[in-house]
């Protein structure tokens, strides 16, 4: 039922991104993409959510770069549930080859990143840095890298791109945090259900007065993980399935 979802938003997104532009509306297509998506699996999978924070996803507000946990592929159904105005997706360059969602991502203006490539990644995370204010748009990325610890409440250490862009852009950092839904959805166990999963949207963190160094950047990364991670362990459930 995601994959059917996917499919439906990703055709719709197409035809979104090469007639949207045309009336001056390019920041609603990745939105309006999502919020279709998270309708269709809403209905056809029973699972729902609650949010908080959501004041903090106002693109009245200015460009921001969004980081969010990573626990599975169902992500995307949570990140539909949120995803704000004006805002692109960082992905890795593989999923630009993958039919519909790829070709739906690359008219959309979709950052991909090379991680095999360290001098590709930082040159593109630099274009993108340019592009949050040349195009007025937020961007959305998962620090983590790839899925992290489902059948732990836990993140894995956060890679520092997004960090680098959102202070070489000087906007601020907007922390989303998906509570541990392995009550709903644990593919392990082949366990999936029905049911409500916590979102939380933190305030925004500014990046003003940060250097642009490693150990400028290690804090600040650090400093946003622990908190990100003590939001997770607050509004995640108890007892987790375990298999």
């Amino acid at each position: 039922m995601s994959t059917i979802g996917v499919g439906a938003a990703a055709a719709y997104g197409m035809a979104a991104s090469l007639t949207l532009p045309l009336v001056r509306k390019t920041g609603l297509i990745n939105w309006s993409v999502a919020r279709l998506y998270y309708h269709i699996c809403n209905l056809l999978l029973g699972i729902s959510t609650t949010i908080e924070g959501e004041e903090y996803l106002d693109p009245a507000h200015g460009p921001a770069v969004y980081v969010c946990n990573h626990q599975s592929n169902m992500d995307i159904f949570f990140m539909a549930a949120v995803f704000p105005k004006n805002t692109s997706v960082v992905a890795k360059k593989a999923l630009k080859y993958y039919p519909i969602l790829g070709w739906f991502m690359t008219l959309s203006n979709a950052i991909f990143l090379d991680r095999k490539n360290r001098e590709s990644a930082v040159k593109e995370a630099r274009q993108a840095a340019e592009d949050i204010h040349k195009k007025k748009t937020s961007v959305w990325l998962y620090p983590e890298g790839t899925r992290g610890c489902p059948l732990e409440i836990d993140m894995l250490p956060f890679k520092k791109g997004a960090f680098y862009m959102a202070v070489q852009a000087r906007v601020p950092i907007i922390p989303i945090v998906i509570g541990n839904y392995q009550n709903v959805y644990n593919s392990k166990a082949r366990h999936f259900t029905t049911g409500n999963v916590k979102i939380k949207v933190l305030p925004p963190v500014s990046t003003q007065d940060i250097l642009e160094d490693s150990a400028s950047i290690d804090t600040l990364s650090n400093n946003i993980r622990k908190q990100m991670l003590e939001t997770l362990r607050d509004i995640s459930p108890q007892p987790l399935i375990h298999t």
